[in-house]
């Protein structure tokens, strides 16, 4: 290619179709998808490489999205930027999270599932590698502790907390600016934040040692329904007025894993199923129609029009 990582040219703003609420959409359903189908994609690895295998090589699995991250890191087109940061880390945390997490559970400390139901003989579906995720929301709540406290840090809800905290005056001025970011490591760790604070919240939410079975576990995941409904909507009401593809990209990554916290609660629940997502093999069809669509829209988001400043690292 003439310009290295060019996804697309840069073309007048003024498409008829590429302008909001369009690009706000697309994204949202591309990354709700996105979330459904790491599922899948994860259950697909396991099934076709067989546990011991999978297990042994997801360490090195795992380089394979830091590769991309150093390739993407080096590039100066934002899009293609935003792109490997979500793809690497996708492939981070399912190699290096869960595929180590479940080793560590099951095959070195030799943990059983949860159990439930009558008798406590139903496997809860809560196995062990999710078991020492929910152990790890003290240092979750640790780094977002640290991103509060970051003067630099250019997340909406960071600020919000900043500015509600009185905290800017004291942390000064931001010593960065839109052109000193790289949006490949954001996007990296975006993922990573955004797929574990969800994990954690539905875990915490789920486990009968904190919230029982009864009245009480009712009343907190009915909360987390509201709440995730009113987030998530809120924040389609801001991804709706974007314009730019990238940054759409990067907004609606917290919007579809939030969005998704409601569907892990209704099949909690026994509401709905989400089979699909879990069983591929036994759904083909509706596995095969999902995978598409999401292809097809990763596909017209490459296509679409970019501004100027999508392809080279200019201030937005």
């Amino acid at each position: 290619m003439s310009e290295a990582h060019t996804i697309a040219r840069p073309v007048p703003a003024g498409s008829k179709l590429w302008k909001p609420p369009i690009v706000g959409l697309v994204t949202f359903v591309l990354m709700f998808l996105a979330v459904g189908l790491g599922h899948t994609a994860m259950v697909l690895v396991e099934h076709l490489l067989g546990r011991d295998l999978t297990l042994a090589v997801s360490p090195l699995l795992g380089f394979t999205g830091v590769i991309m991250l150093w390739y993407g890191v080096k590039s100066k087109n934002e899009t293609f930027q935003t792109w490997i940061g979500f793809f690497g880390g996708l492939i981070v945390w399912m190699c290096w999270i869960e595929f180590f997490y479940m080793w560590y559970g099951r095959m070195n400390w030799g943990m059983l599932p949860r159990m439930d139901g009558e008798g406590g003989l139903e496997v809860s579906g809560t196995y062990p590698e999710y078991m020492i995720m929910g152990s790890t929301v003290g240092v979750l709540l640790m780094m977002l502790v640290f991103y509060t406290f970051d003067k630099d840090t250019r997340c909406n809800m960071f600020l919000w907390f900043q500015d509600k905290l009185g905290l800017k005056e004291g942390l000064g001025p931001s010593t960065k600016t839109a052109k000193d970011r790289n949006y490949a490591i954001i996007t990296f760790m975006e993922v990573i934040f955004v797929t574990w604070f969800c994990y954690a919240w539905n875990l915490l939410t789920f486990d009968p040692g904190l919230m029982g079975k009864g009245t009480l576990y009712l009343a907190v995941n009915m909360a987390s329904v509201f709440i995730a409904v009113v987030w998530a909507g809120y924040c389609l009401t801001r991804l709706f007025q974007f314009k730019r593809t990238a940054t759409a990209l990067r907004y609606a990554i917290p919007v579809g894993n939030i969005a998704w916290v409601n569907v892990e609660i209704m099949e909690k629940m026994d509401w709905m199923g989400h089979e699909v997502f879990i069983e591929p093999w036994n759904h083909p069809l509706e596995a095969g129609t999902l995978t598409a669509a999401l292809l097809f829209l990763i596909y017209l988001l490459l296509i679409a029009p970019k501004k100027p400043s999508e392809l080279g690292r200019r201030a937005t």
